[in-house]
């Protein structure tokens, strides 16, 4: 017993004595894990986007995907394209027929997704659509205006899109929309000039060459994630 006392009387003493004084840490190692010093969160920057801004903001982990119809270097698009250009407005690079609208999937889900995305679409046969009149598309939040040609037949597209809305649904991702008019849209410009356009687009659809090739046969579609693509042949 007397140890014990003897030992505790002095341990406060001791204790102040011989403890080393903690070094506070550096700002650069606190910060290190919490995404911010090497992974500063991006700010929207119209002015390097052609005056485009994001639909949803940008999380890091978060992947911007889509599936949709590719379509090739066509005739039929260049001549379009060309004239509207005429008219101000800006060329869509890389024309496609969108399958979904675009949705956020985070990283860790990119390959299940994908693997979903392959065995739905698997019953779908390969098919041809044919481009009809052109016609005017605002964005959801009337940001942006497209020109593009209306996309036929709707049904053998719309099955495509219940594949993929069901997909959607297991992610608890939106679906495509309920009436959709399939387009394949080849320019565009800010905010909703509808009205304007559609009294231009008249005198161009005189001007279009009746003989140009208006079908494309689809083979494969493809799902766009962050800066990656994946192709999904069809049967």
């Amino acid at each position: 017993m007397d140890l014990i006392q003897r030992y505790s009387g002095n341990s406060d003493s001791d204790h102040d004595e011989s403890e080393p004084k903690m070094l506070p840490v550096p700002k650069a190692i606190a910060k290190m894990f919490d995404g911010r010093l090497y992974h500063p969160k991006p700010n929207d920057q119209p002015n390097f986007h052609q005056g485009r801004s994001r639909l949803f903001e940008h999380e890091r982990g978060n992947w911007a995907t889509y599936v949709y119809v590719p379509c090739p270097d066509m005739d039929l698009i260049e001549i379009i394209q060309e004239k509207l250009t005429e008219c101000g407005l800006e060329i869509i690079e890389h024309p496609h027929i969108s399958l979904t609208k675009t949705v956020v999937l985070q990283y860790h889900w990119i390959q299940r997704f994908i693997n979903d995305v392959k065995s739905k679409l698997s019953t779908i046969l390969r098919f041809t659509v044919t481009f009809g009149n052109l016609e005017v598309f605002c964005n959801e939040n009337c940001s942006r205006t497209f020109v593009g040609f209306l996309v036929e037949p709707a049904e053998i597209l719309s099955q495509c899109v219940d594949q993929l809305d069901k997909v959607l649904s297991d992610y608890n991702l939106q679906k495509y929309y309920e009436d959709p008019k399939f387009h394949l849209s080849v320019a565009w410009c800010l905010g909703d000039q509808s009205s304007q356009l559609k009294t231009k687009l008249k005198s161009l659809e005189l001007e279009l060459e009746i003989n140009t090739c208006r079908s494309l046969k689809v083979d494969k579609l493809v799902c766009k994630t962050g800066n990656k693509k994946y192709n999904f042949d069809l049967v």
